[in-house]
């Protein structure tokens, strides 16, 4: 039987590891921010909004990395990642509902959880070293 080849790992640049780690620590103090002006509640709901925000753009990293062309196997099939992506896209809102519709999570502070994406991508976006990236090949 022929050896099975192993998945390669995840190829994710300088910006996309300091925008992961920018969104994780944005929802950080983002959720310490609640807790100190508006209490343990509002400080639970944007904790869990940011985790919501990170998780999202960690599985995208993961997706969008799987599709990209590799140098050693060429071009990667679309359609499983595809499907994963709708499956991401729908976890994320099955989430969002449940948790609102069972009242664990307030709306707003959550949506201000969420704020942590845009504002930690901007973030490591702004940071992270664009020359990193001839290093990262």
């Amino acid at each position: 039987m022929a050896p099975r080849a192993e998945a390669p790992a995840a190829r994710y640049d300088s910006r996309m590891r300091t925008s992961l780690v920018a969104v994780a620590l944005s929802g950080a103090v983002l959720a310490f921010c609640a807790l100190a002006f508006f209490g343990v509640s509002a400080a639970w709901s944007v904790a869990l909004g940011a985790g919501l925000a990170t998780g999202n753009l960690w599985a995208l990293a993961k997706i969008v990395a799987a599709l990209l062309p590799d140098e050693r196997s060429g071009p990667q099939n679309a359609g499983p990642w595809i499907l994963v992506a709708l499956l991401k896209m729908f976890g994320l809102l099955a989430a969002a509902w449940l948790l609102m519709r069972h009242a664990v999570v307030s709306p707003v502070p959550m949506l201000v959880g969420f704020g942590s994406l845009p504002i930690g991508i901007a973030i490591g976006s702004l940071v992270s070293d664009r020359g990193a990236d001839s290093d990262d090949r």
